[in-house]
């Protein structure tokens, strides 16, 4: 199959993670773009735990994550994800037991013997 015979780059689709952070004031909400959500979640988790920025600006601590398609460079589909604010950031800061670094580590054949039974599953 030829390079040509594909789509022109602007009728690709594209897919964003928004996390919009609610302003007190009640004006738009300050929105920011991830490419993966593992990051947009991590950035709204962290942000539910903000107080006031350095400008002065304050948030309400409630943020939202979107799924957004964009086709020919148009939103054509946002979808809410996520709902976080300071209880979830909080809960899962202070009661999530994160594992240790040097406990996730595996040896090689270990990580192959891995894979040979998922392999071996499949037949």
């Amino acid at each position: 199959m030829s390079k040509h015979s594909r789509h022109p780059p602007e009728r690709e689709r594209i897919i964003r993670y928004e996390v919009r952070r609610e302003r007190e004031i009640g004006t738009m909400p300050a929105i920011e773009q991830f490419l993966g959500l593992d990051r947009a979640r991590l950035a709204a988790l962290s942000y539910a735990l903000d107080g006031p920025t350095y400008t002065g600006q304050r948030f309400t601590g409630q943020l939202t994550i979107h799924r957004v398609t964009y086709i020919q460079g148009k939103i054509c589909l946002s979808e809410l994800i996520d709902v976080i604010d300071e209880r979830v950031a909080f809960r899962l800061l202070h009661e999530m037991r994160l594992p240790r670094a040097d406990k996730m580590a595996t040896t090689t054949e270990q990580f192959q013997r891995e894979l040979d039974a998922i392999e071996y599953m499949g037949t």
